[in-house]
């Protein structure tokens, strides 16, 4: 602080100290009791009750929804398998499957089926 600052701040303290001895003793004794009722005051959310229960509880609830909304997803559940296989692996499989006919005109088929998708890469 600067000198300016603290001549300031004396004169101030006296003057209060001066007012505060002017006043009659039952002002005195309220402003005593005012004083020490709002430092004994708690802040709002200590008062609530129960608050210091409620944030771990709200926040391992929260953990908990997220885990199970992760580990049990209801698109893992409903994909089908064939979906991440490509039309070479689905061809595949077919001609490993006993109920595929034995129609020679499937095989063309599908033959021509997968060139049409996939454009051969000629130069």
């Amino acid at each position: 602080m600067k000198p300016d600052d603290d001549a300031f701040e004396d004169k101030v303290r006296a003057t209060l100290d001066d007012s505060v001895g002017s006043l009659d003793a039952e002002t005195r004794r309220r402003l005593a009791a005012m004083r020490r009722e709002a430092f004994e005051r708690k802040p709002f959310l200590s008062r609530w009750p129960g608050f210091g229960h409620w944030v771990p509880a709200t926040a391992f609830a929260a953990v908990a929804v997220m885990v199970v909304v992760l580990l049990v997803s209801p698109a893992q559940q409903q994909a089908p398998d064939l979906l991440a296989l490509t039309d070479t692996d689905v061809a595949l499989e077919l001609l490993a499957n006993d109920d595929v006919p034995g129609d020679p005109d499937f095989y063309v088929w599908l033959d021509t089926m997968l060139d049409e998708e996939i454009p051969s890469n000629a130069s």
